[in-house]
């Protein structure tokens, strides 16, 4: 059986117990200190320039990322659409895909994913793309916890 999940477009306050949607509204410089948040584990700030290509037909999401120890965040450098989708957690830590949200983001729309939030990875719509992702990484702890969904999600765009 497949989960479906309808996108919706990006919305900070439901996006908010999850990620920060960065944008400065007013059109004044605004600081996101969130961004360079680094945990107490050893490790260094990067800064990845990532290319992916578009999704082909239906979007499926088959697994889910989380980083214990580090936000992530994405920032459109030539985009169309993008997919955000992020999951609560269980009781036992796996992701809660009955609260699963999914949200379309255009080229404008940076987010930065909280620490230790389940999400799907990287996901372009539209066009091959370019986004600069900034985080911690962790030198010794594993901070990329990767969880194989038991039903596959479609998502409707």
């Amino acid at each position: 059986m497949t989960l479906v999940l309808k996108a919706r477009p990006v919305d900070a306050a439901a996006l908010a117990p999850y990620a920060t949607v960065l944008s400065a509204a007013d059109g004044k410089a605004r600081a996101f200190p969130e961004v360079m948040e680094k945990d107490d584990v050893a490790g260094a700030h990067a800064f990845t320039i990532l290319c992916p290509k578009p999704a082909d037909g239906v979007v499926r999401v088959a697994a889910l990322e989380r980083h214990p120890h580090s936000t992530q965040s994405f920032v459109p450098i030539k985009a169309g659409r993008w997919l955000i989708l992020v999951a609560p957690k269980t009781v036992d830590g796996a992701p809660d895909m009955d609260g699963a949200l999914a949200f379309v983001a255009g080229p404008e729309d940076a987010i930065c994913i909280g620490r230790d939030v389940w999400h799907a990875g990287l996901t372009v719509l539209d066009q091959p793309a370019q986004f600069g992702m900034i985080m911690w990484k962790a030198d010794a702890a594993e901070d990329g916890v990767l969880w194989q969904l038991d039903q596959v999600v479609e998502v409707e765009i």
